[in-house]
């Protein structure tokens, strides 16, 4: 894994975390207990800080910065799906951001809400808890959260966590003498 000071802003990272050997955790980043911070991502605290809360996954390809001398922060259990970007954001605990999502400057998503996939949250919006919110900008479509999507993501989020657990002994590199079928 690629984990950077820039002078003396070091990154704090559980050890029960996991944290995928091509992501970069650059900077002023805190990374709570068994979250699982994916290939590809980048959390970059160079000159504004992030927090991560325990249990939380940040998915493959994410993009997590804050602007100068603010904080981007993601609760507890939270999921950050592929390729979403958050920008000094406050996400809460329980919250799902959707693929390829974004969530932009002083934006807040509440509790147990739900951002869609490729939604555009613009800047200082405010996502209510438990509430459904797609397009672009995105826009509550009117649903709360149900019971039985929120079952599917309480269980969703148990498997990035266990993932935390099981990377680091079960994930390996292969050479290619591992994978290439030999000649005839």
């Amino acid at each position: 894994m690629a984990i950077y000071a820039y002078g003396n802003r070091i990154p704090k990272i559980d050890p029960t975390a996991y944290v995928f050997p091509s992501a970069d955790v650059i900077g002023k980043v805190t990374i709570g207990a068994k979250c699982f911070i994916g290939a590809g991502a980048i959390l970059r605290g160079d000159y504004g800080e992030i927090v991560v809360g325990d249990g939380s996954a940040i998915e493959e390809n994410v993009t997590v910065h804050a602007r100068v001398g603010s904080k981007c922060e993601i609760g507890k259990n939270v999921t950050v799906g592929h390729a979403a970007m958050l920008h000094t954001c406050t996400i809460r605990d329980g919250a799902v951001i959707g693929m390829k999502s974004t969530v932009s400057d002083y934006a807040e998503v509440g509790e147990n809400a739900i951002v869609a996939e490729g939604a555009v949250v613009i800047s200082k919006t405010k996502v209510e808890p438990n509430s459904i919110v797609a397009g672009v900008p995105a826009k509550d479509i009117g649903k709360k959260v149900s019971e039985s999507q929120a079952a599917f993501w309480k269980e969703a989020k148990k498997i990035y966590q266990q993932l935390a657990i099981d990377y680091p002994t079960k994930l390996r590199k292969l050479d290619d003498k591992d994978f290439k079928v030999p000649p005839p």
